[in-house]
């Protein structure tokens, strides 16, 4: 049976994981290595390729290490890399560049010139991406448009598993689930896009050919055949995207299960085999493989908001806040809340706009501001909701992950209420890690993704409330009335 070696590449840390053939997590088979990507106060967000590739040494160095020494082997690897970077690279497959991260606002110039000359909803349809600043063709464009020696010098536009998968295995072969993150892949045709490569004035010759549905990467190269023995006959699975694989290692494997997360930000994403013809204008549709499409869409509100309620409100410890709104009855603030404090992304992409709250009294309460701008957010991740109802099972359930989500009883609550369905918090500690575990066995032959779902582990399930579903969708549709008029 496989043991799998799985690379998760996060925007904080790099960490090595060591999985056995039920894609259960092998205890103490695991290294890290934290770290900030460099940022300034024009907009950038960067990662150094260097840095990147000894974190991963490192990481590689410590679980091989610790793997031989309990005498396991390990049959494969899996890689997933934070979504969205690009690096560009010369002839040799040295960085002329830093990794741009999904992060980096400076493209957003470029992003708005390029709408305005292209029908942004037929690049969504083409591409699954809207044209925005944390897509590919606005960083190619700000490259051209700043760096052009860097632009006229690149012989490879790369993503950092990419660049890492050159160091170690002397080759690029694009992951299909990272590249679908660039708004470059055609989500029909599953190549290259035409019409940006015209647009952007370079080649399909420049970007890494893309891996095959039944295609692996490796051996490794000799230099790390010696270095790590254990892995000198292991294979590694075309790169994923992070939150693909956190949707598979959560257990929301078909379009059975929606995967709610709440962290910084929020997302909901379903899996869908093959792709729908059309997508709703409100989402986006990455790919999980050749065969699995992921859609979802993502707000910048989330536990962000209720950080900046505790640091501006001066409201109670967390426990006491906790009781406070659970102890609310819905929508009984008289507020109406747009919880845009960082702009929109999913489902109406207004980036410039910003929070409104409406409804503010002398009798207003911090507390009751917490439980307005909870609700608030939730009727925003139920507009996303309803758009997926068109691509999943009728009464899918919901399942829940995130540290701001899984922090408040009281919160999941009010998402199973306003969407009027089922929520289950996932009690999987590393679902980005295992999803990529699950995918390489079911590469191997070793197990059905179906049957390594089932094994998830998940916790207590919070019931939608019909009289408060009521007042909820009431609520929600207040909102939408001040976005129009606001937005």
């Amino acid at each position: 049976m496989s043991n799998v070696l799985v690379l998760d590449i996060g925007s904080s840390s790099t960490r090595a994981l060591l999985y056995d053939a039920r894609a259960q997590l092998i205890p103490g088979l695991d290294a890290r290595r934290s770290f900030s990507f460099n940022v300034g106060t024009d907009g950038r967000s960067e990662d150094d390729p260097q840095q990147a590739f000894e974190r991963v040494t490192e990481v590689l160095d410590e679980v091989t290490t610790r793997a031989a020494t309990e005498g396991l082997s390990i049959t494969a690897l899996g890689i997933s890399a934070y979504a969205s970077s690009l690096v560009c690279l010369d002839e040799r497959g040295a960085p002329l560049t830093p990794v741009y991260t999904y992060a980096d606002t400076r493209f957003a110039r470029d992003a708005r010139a390029l709408r305005g000359e292209l029908d942004e909803i037929a690049a969504l349809q083409r591409t699954g991406c809207r044209i925005r600043a944390n897509y590919a063709p606005a960083r190619i464009a700000w490259i051209k448009r700043t760096q052009p020696e860097v632009f006229r010098r690149a012989r490879w536009f790369a993503s950092l598993s990419d660049y890492l998968c050159l160091r170690l295995f002397g080759a690029m072969r694009a992951g299909i689930s990272v590249w679908s993150w660039s708004g470059l892949l055609n989500r029909r045709a599953l190549a290259w896009d035409g019409d940006w490569l015209a647009k952007l004035g370079i080649t399909s010759d420049q970007l890494p050919p893309i891996a095959q549905s039944d295609e692996w990467i490796g051996p490794l190269l000799p230099q790390y055949a010696q270095r790590w023995p254990l892995l000198r006959h292991a294979v590694c699975l075309p790169a994923l995207g992070d939150g693909a694989a956190a949707n598979i290692g959560s257990g929301c494997v078909d379009d059975c299960q929606i995967a709610v997360t709440i962290g910084t930000t929020a997302a909901l994403r379903i899996v869908n085999v093959g792709a729908p013809a059309t997508l709703p204008a409100a989402l986006w549709g990455y790919r999980v493989d050749h065969e699995r499409e992921l859609i979802g869409g993502a707000t910048t509100e989330g536990g962000s908001v209720f950080q900046w309620l505790q640091r501006t409100l001066r409201l109670p410890d967390v426990a006491a806040l906790e009781d406070a709104i659970t102890g609310m009855a819905p929508d009984a603030h008289g507020l109406t809340i747009l919880p845009l404090f960082a702009g929109e992304r999913s489902p109406g992409y207004s980036e410039d706009s910003r929070a409104t709250v409406h409804g503010l009294s002398l009798d207003t309460e911090p507390v009751q501001i917490a439980r307005a701008c909870l609700e608030a957010i939730a009727y925003r991740l139920c507009a996303i909701y309803d758009e997926l109802q068109t691509v999943a099972q009728p009464g899918a359930s919901l399942i829940a992950s995130g540290g701001a989500l899984l922090a408040s009883p009281a919160w999941r609550q009010i998402i199973a209420d306003v969407t009027g369905a089922t929520l289950t918090v996932c009690d999987e500690p590393e679902a980005t890690s295992r999803g990529i575990a699950m995918l390489v066995l079911e590469r191997l032959g070793q197990g059905g993704l179906r049957a390594l779902a089932d094994a998830t582990r998940l916790g207590k399930a919070f019931t939608p409330n019909p009289d408060r579903y009521a007042t909820y969708r009431a609520a929600m549709k207040r909102q939408q009335e001040l976005y129009a008029k606001v937005v």
